[in-house]
């Protein structure tokens, strides 16, 4: 067997990779003509480091093995300020890890292996004093790289191999619907679950945006959005489980045509159109369009992306369009928070904060967009 990383030798974890994947070879990848193995770093992320793996002498890796690790110390929230957030604390390393490994396999019970329109990733295994999960490697696009391919600002000659753009997002929005139906929120603990909750929540965002960006920068209409929601929120809340981070980042456009959503962590029972939303709402704030202030899409080519979602996701069935909006303006407020919380001092400080004014007007304009939308819906 040989195992060959990048840099130099194999580090102690790709040597663990490797002969954990040597172990399950013949299960994994049983139509490999050899054990040989080999390990190669394609990505370092905040939050996790992921290998290729290949078994064989295929040069195209099989397995890809995703490495968890905590939050480096400068993203940790930072007490004198408290950053609002929508989860205020997050699970031990190698829960997340249990976790994941978890939702993949509930979503391939879910999908089979011949739904028409819907693939999954297969889980392979979990090491969890690595905090490390294997998983079937995709070599297929993500719908955010459509996304940003699609941009006005992008060059021409890509847009031309685009996908049915339709149809890919009915499916999302399906593929959401199917998924709140086939998970079971019991045993799940909730979160937000009451009006009053998102209310708070809400009057949390208003307040420290204004603190920390200054009334002129943020404006007054987020602190509206307290008392929408407590006009149109019913006291108790319908809640499904929660996938954790449903984005387009985390959709795979397959080449049969399929998609595949990916990066699970089923934790929550969730408002039931907090996922919906939080795609929406990803769609619509790209950085791409946020610091080019709108320029990147359309009004019209973000709304027709929107409706094509929601009647994917409501299958023929009434939405209560004035309580998404009104998880749009939370989630909004959430990313603005995001986006403003300031890690870095010095120069780099500086820069961000001459992003993150940019971006505000962006984001001042889409909490007016969404409360005007309110208005209009409940009038």
């Amino acid at each position: 067997m040989t195992r060959t990383a990048v840099g130099g030798g194999p580090s102690p974890l790709e040597r663990t990779i490797a002969e954990h994947v040597e172990a399950w070879a013949a299960e994994w990848v049983p139509e490999a003509a050899s054990s040989h193995v080999r390990v190669r770093r394609i990505a370092e992320r905040p939050r996790a480091v992921l290998y290729a793996v290949g078994v064989g002498h295929d040069e195209t890796p099989q397995i890809l093995a995703k490495v968890r690790r905590d939050q480096p110390p400068g993203e940790r929230p930072q007490p004198a300020r408290g950053r609002p957030r929508l989860v205020d604390a997050a699970l031990p390393v190698a829960e997340q890890t249990a976790l994941e490994h978890e939702g993949l396999r509930q979503i391939r019970a879910m999908v089979g292996p011949s739904h028409p329109v819907f693939a999954a990733v297969r889980p392979l295994g979990v090491l969890l004093p690595q905090h490390t999960v294997f998983m079937e490697y995709v070599s297929a696009p993500t719908l955010r790289q459509q996304l940003v391919r699609d941009s006005r600002l992008a060059a021409p000659w890509p847009r031309a191999r685009r996908r049915d753009g339709d149809r890919v997002w009915r499916d999302v929005g399906a593929w959401l619907g199917t998924f709140q139906r086939a998970m079971r929120t019991q045993g799940l603990e909730e979160r937000q679950g009451s009006r009053e909750e998102v209310v708070e929540r809400f009057a949390a965002y208003a307040g420290w945006l204004t603190d920390t960006l200054g009334a002129r920068t943020v404006g007054d209409d987020v602190h509206r959005c307290g008392d929408l929601a407590r006009e149109v929120l019913p006291a108790r809340l319908p809640t499904a489980v929660g996938h954790g981070d449903f984005a387009p980042r985390n959709v795979f456009l397959r080449g049969d045509g399929r998609l595949a959503v990916f990066d699970p962590m089923p934790r929550w029972a969730v408002p039931r159109y907090e996922d919906l939303c939080r795609f929406l709402v990803a769609v619509r704030l790209q950085g791409i369009q946020l610091h080019s202030r709108g320029l990147a899409y359309t009004e019209r080519d973000l709304d027709r992306r929107e409706h094509r979602v929601l009647e994917g996701y409501r299958a023929g069935a009434e939405l209560p369009l004035a309580q998404l909006r009104c998880y749009q303006l939370l989630i909004t407020l959430d990313k603005w928070s995001a986006l403003a919380d300031r890690t870095s001092t010095g120069w780099r400080r500086r820069v961000h904060d001459a992003a993150v004014r940019t971006a505000s007007g962006h984001l001042r304009h889409e909490v007016r967009r969404l409360l005007r939308l309110v208005g209009r819906e409940t009038g």
